[in-house]
């Protein structure tokens, strides 16, 4: 069970935040004298998607399932491409995260078990959770560059 504390701030309303979120091709495409079952279905997306997939037996009966497909609206192709493209993480870890794990670094190098024992870790991260983080620096270039350049000026 959880805490009360908790339940009632599950059932708190936020109303600073917009959960409406809009895609530019499907408000393009929108029709306002149609329903939003219309609209979707002359876009080539579904409005109920059990009612498309249907239950597993009916599939079973029906021989003719894979000739039922439709082909695709322009708005479905433009989602799906706008899906698979690749996004850039804007991630980046805070400044005394990063001045603690570079300082971690310098002093013990790769010894990931050292780095436990050290008088700064105060948060007792274990060798894996600090090896992980250590991970996560690595995979920020903008950061870790930075951070490796200023071990190469100090040499």
């Amino acid at each position: 069970m959880t805490k009360i504390r908790k339940q009632k701030r599950r059932k708190q309303y936020r109303y600073n935040v917009n959960r409406k979120r809009l895609n530019k091709n499907v408000k393009k495409a929108w029709k306002e004298r149609f329903s939003c079952r219309q609209n979707l279905k002359s876009m080539g997306l579904v409005y109920d998607v059990n009612k498309e997939i249907g239950v597993a037996e009916e599939c079973k009966m029906d021989v003719d399932a894979g000739e039922r497909t439709k082909p695709k609206a322009k708005v479905a192709e433009e989602l799906e491409k706008d899906a698979n493209t690749l996004r850039e993480k804007g991630y980046r870890l805070p400044k005394n995260q990063v001045e603690y794990l570079s300082y971690l670094l310098d002093k013990y190098g790769e010894d990931y078990k050292a780095m436990a024992r050290d008088k700064r870790n105060i948060i007792q991260a274990t060798w894996k959770q600090i090896r992980s983080k250590i991970n996560v620096f690595k995979s920020i270039p903008e950061q870790f560059n930075e951070y490796l350049q200023q071990k190469n000026n100090k040499v």
